[in-house]
């Protein structure tokens, strides 16, 4: 078995070279048998799921947590091993990891959304609308610390609450809402920690609800998220299940791990232990110990 390391030079760039040199050395230190594999396009970096069909390898994502669910849905459903080192503008699936696994190989629950899978978090309304927004998200003239603020200003501003129809076990709730949350892991949005007891091997989806609020309220509950403080917000409904529907009479947006889909309704179900992921802090931490320009 052995480390496929996956770069994709489209969103690299310039650090390509460097972050394929790193990769070398520090697994000539960790003694690890490895081959990288470069995109230079997205088309490329979506076309190889063939290639892991009959492979027992550890899939390793080079960037963030949209690099990891593009691999997930590549090699769901094989026999190979997911990995990944952070090296990307939200890494939350990475803060996640380093609060609850300790280092190694486990068997981890993910999260179907159509024909779509995810392992961190999915976001409905203003948050979706937020996460894909590309002025924001990934423009290099704002510091990556302060592009999910940035977004959360301009579409505070800008947001028209939705109706939306949530189909829970027993509960059916259709209503107007700010946003809502389902939850594999803890953060999203560069450290947000809206799913705060989502954990990725415990087969339960925490899901999340926040109701129409005015324009102050709203930004109140969002930036409070960013250390849990939703959690105390009597606007706020929590569910948990293993499986939920979100819909509503006009197509909207959501956003899976950084991707972005848009239905009109969402079928998501948890899969328990559904996937294999190698956990290495002392690796990634040696990664992201040198400075890429």
């Amino acid at each position: 078995m052995k480390y496929i390391y996956l770069v994709n030079r489209f969103n690299l760039k310039d650090k390509t070279a460097q972050i394929v040199e790193q990769l070398k050395k520090a697994s000539e230190e960790f003694g690890r048998s490895y081959e990288i594999v470069i995109s230079d396009t997205v088309k490329e970096a979506l076309d190889l799921k063939d290639r892991f069909q009959e492979t027992e390898d550890i899939v390793t994502a080079i960037g963030g947590d949209g690099s990891i669910n593009n691999i997930l849905n590549q090699i769901v459903g094989t026999k190979n091993i997911l990995s990944y080192i952070p090296i990307g503008t939200g890494n939350d699936f990475y803060r996640a990891n380093l609060e609850d696994l300790e280092d190694g190989i486990r068997d981890v629950d993910i999260i179907r959304i159509n024909d779509r899978y995810f392992i961190n978090v999915a976001c409905f309304g203003i948050d979706a609308d937020i996460a894909n927004d590309e002025k924001f998200i990934h423009n290099r003239f704002i510091p990556e610390s302060m592009r999910y603020n940035a977004g959360v200003v301009y579409h505070f501003l800008t947001y028209k609450p939705r109706k939306i129809k949530i189909e829970c076990g027993d509960r059916v709730i259709e209503k107007e809402l700010t946003t809502a949350i389902v939850g594999n892991a803890k953060y999203y949005g560069g450290g947000y920690k809206v799913s705060p007891y989502g954990k990725i091997d415990d087969g339960i989806m925490e899901i999340y609800l926040v109701d129409r609020l005015n324009k102050a309220k709203m930004a109140n509950i969002i930036l409070s998220m960013k250390n849990a403080g939703h959690l105390k917000n009597p606007a706020l409904h929590s569910l948990t299940g293993n499986k939920v529907i979100i819909s509503s009479d006009q197509p909207f947006g959501a956003n899976i791990d950084g991707e972005t889909l848009r239905s009109d309704r969402f079928e998501l179900e948890l899969i328990p232990k559904a996937i294999k992921l190698d956990f290495d802090r002392k690796f990634i931490e040696r990664m992201r110990s040198v400075k890429y320009k």
